[in-house]
């Protein structure tokens, strides 16, 4: 591939040239015919002297240059002159001509002059000037005293035929001479141009080149850095801004990824850690079947800590990849609410934690069932996990007015901050630094936002004046009507996803 800077480089001097060469041409052209123009008028002018020279008297014509010719004609071994009747009888002819003729183009018009070139007698490349006209009258002594000449009777004299020829070798001469000073002109000028060109583009590249070794200096360790935008031509501004744009979107993502290879290492490392301790006691005292049997529990118990936070792992990367495909169906919300509550009903009870339901009577949305139960599991399993005991949690669910649905889980939450809001769909973020609840890894309210992207519903925390926690779900597209029945039963559900939350 050409480099911008040879392509730029080439059409600056392809242009140039062409214009350089245009400009040349014309100008030879039009000093060519200014020069060809001053040499047919000077040639002119001595036909026109001649013909001044020639008279008529009482039907005799003559040339009257006695005094004159030397001063016509002063180069004689270029100038040439002839002049005939119509019957070809040579009235006047130059010495330098000899016994030669000059050469005619037929029969002219009267007093309408022509130029031609044709070489001279000599050989030589010549310029002709013909005039055919009728020679001018000479007056006697008894004109002038009668104060009026007297004409020739009408067709006693006939026209005559003048022709000057001049060599031309002078003229072609300073033409070729001039093509060649234009040419040598034309090509300084461009080799200079292609010089100045190639300085010109480098200059203006400069910035380019800057910009180029500015980014071969960045790597992974390096993405925190930013161009200089001000100190940027305005052509390469927004090219920058996006660069900018882009190093900070990959600064996010190798913090997020980062952060999350940590989390994941600590997450999985306390029960592995179990896993360990609990397989060595019991390798240890293999005959206190009590024990054993209690510490097979236990690594039951971590290893399905550890199947739950993989497997929403893998719901989150397939997320992500755009695997997960929603598959809407119409059901009554009410039914799904209490279907999901149900799952995570047993650890309420433990901390005396109900359900306040706000559903609207008979709302029946459409969207994926089986993923919406995905989304309410993990809100309920995280209301109670953070609510404190005997506490309630309250679900309403209306019908929008623009044919939508809002879905609400409101619960206690106590050290929740404002600040801590924009965390809470962060992978792995818990408000307990210590993580002192090894049953919740910080995945739930993660897999929560990603699934209501997929089904389109907008996801809002709020803290409400009142100090209870809330995210809201809207989803202004989807059909909700208050009112209507769910038709048929509830959909299948895999049985790994029976009570999965994190």
């Amino acid at each position: 591939m050409r480099s911008l800077r040879g392509r730029l480089t080439a059409w600056l001097l392809g242009g140039a040239g062409l214009l350089l060469t245009l400009g040349a041409l014309t100008l030879a052209r039009l000093t060519e015919l200014n020069l060809q123009r001053e040499f047919d008028a000077a040639l002119e002018a001595q036909a026109r002297s001649l013909a001044t020279l020639t008279e008529q008297e009482h039907g005799r014509i003559w040339l009257e240059a006695a005094d004159t010719l030397p001063e016509l004609f002063a180069n004689r071994d270029r100038e040439y002159y002839q002049i005939w009747l119509a019957d070809a009888h040579v009235i006047a002819r130059s010495s330098s001509l000899g016994n030669g003729n000059l050469w005619r183009q037929g029969v002219a018009p009267l007093d309408r002059p022509r130029f031609a070139d044709h070489p001279l007698p000599d050989g030589r490349a010549g310029r002709y000037f013909e005039l055919r006209f009728v020679p001018r009258y000479e007056e006697d002594e008894q004109d002038e005293r009668l104060g009026r000449p007297a004409p020739p009777p009408a067709g006693a004299v006939p026209p005559v035929t003048l022709v000057v020829a001049r060599s031309r070798e002078n003229l072609d001469h300073l033409t070729e001479s001039l093509h060649l000073t234009l040419a040598a002109v034309s090509l300084s000028l461009l080799g200079g141009l292609a010089v100045l060109v190639r300085l010109s583009v480098a200059a203006g590249l400069a910035p380019v080149d800057r910009l180029a070794d500015r980014l071969r200096g960045f790597d992974a360790g390096s993405l925190d850095q930013r161009l200089d935008a001000a100190s940027t031509p305005a052509e390469l501004a927004p090219v920058v801004e996006h660069l900018n744009g882009l190093l900070a979107r990959l600064e996010d993502s190798f913090t997020r990824e980062r952060t999350f290879s940590s989390n994941l290492a600590h997450e999985l490392r306390t029960p592995l850690a179990e896993l360990r301790t609990l397989s060595e006691v019991a390798l240890r005292w293999p005959e206190d079947t009590a024990a054993t049997a209690e510490a097979l529990a236990d690594i039951r118990a971590a290893g399905l800590q550890m199947e739950s936070i993989v497997l929403n792992l893998l719901d989150l990367a397939r997320c992500d990849g755009g695997l997960h495909a929603a598959r809407p169906q119409r059901f009554a919300v009410a039914d799904a609410v209490e279907d999901c509550w149900q799952k995570v009903e047993e650890e309420a009870a433990a901390k005396e934690i109900s359900l306040v339901p706000e559903i609207a009577p008979g709302l029946a949305v459409t969207t994926d069932r089986e993923k919406l139960d995905r989304i309410l599991v993990n809100l309920f399993a995280n209301a109670v996990a953070y609510s404190p005991a005997g506490s309630e949690v309250h679900c309403a669910a209306t019908a929008s007015p623009d044919g939508g649905f809002a879905l609400a889980v409101r619960n206690p939450a106590d050290g929740l901050t404002p600040g801590d809001l924009p965390h809470l769909f962060d992978r792995f973020w818990r408000k307990d630094t210590a993580r002192a609840n090894g049953h919740h890894a910080g995945l739930g309210l993660s897999l929560v936002a990603a699934f209501c992207r997929l089904l389109d519903l907008r996801i809002e925390p709020r803290l409400t004046p009142e100090g209870l926690f809330e995210i809201r779900l809207q989803a202004p597209d989807a059909a909700a009507v208050s009112g209507a029945s769910p038709p048929g039963a509830p959909p299948p559900r895999s049985p790994g996803d029976s009570r999965r939350s994190c």
